[in-house]
């Protein structure tokens, strides 16, 4: 199997959401809030290298997990594939870069900033049916 650009980058984004969490890691807590309920609350914790790398981690083993299934169905548009990748590795960033910052005590709701990647899950979702349509 081959690496393709978008699984570099992908990867690339999540090496570097990793690293913040090294770069800022005397700064992080022991334990690290993860989850959050729907009102923002954290109500999972971990140690601080669980909190760093696991994330991130997930999401590099989501990136090849991804690569493995679109083997299945040969006649996938790689243009999608692709995309999707790319919404993987910048979604998980996001999100753990999220994580890192209300771990450093920056004062967001981290409901709100999740709606970003609502909007983009939709867009991306929209944009594949359109485009398979047109196919």
């Amino acid at each position: 199997m081959s690496l393709q650009r978008s699984d570099l980058i992908a990867s690339g984004l999540l090496v570097a959401a990793a690293l913040v969490g090294v770069v800022f890691w005397e700064s992080l807590p022991a334990e690290m809030a993860i989850h959050f309920d729907a009102g923002g609350t954290p109500n999972s914790y971990v140690s601080k290298p669980v909190g760093v790398m696991l994330a991130p981690a997930i999401g590099l083993a989501s990136i090849a997990f991804t690569r493995v299934a679109i083997r299945v169905d040969p006649a996938s548009d790689p243009v999608i594939e692709n995309a999707a990748i790319y919404f993987l590795g910048g979604v998980v960033s996001y999100v753990h870069l999220l994580v890192i910052a209300y771990n450093l005590d920056y004062q967001f709701s981290m409901t709100a900033a999740i709606g970003p990647v609502l909007v983009a899950a939709a867009a991306l979702a929209a944009w594949a049916i359109y485009r398979d349509r047109i196919a």
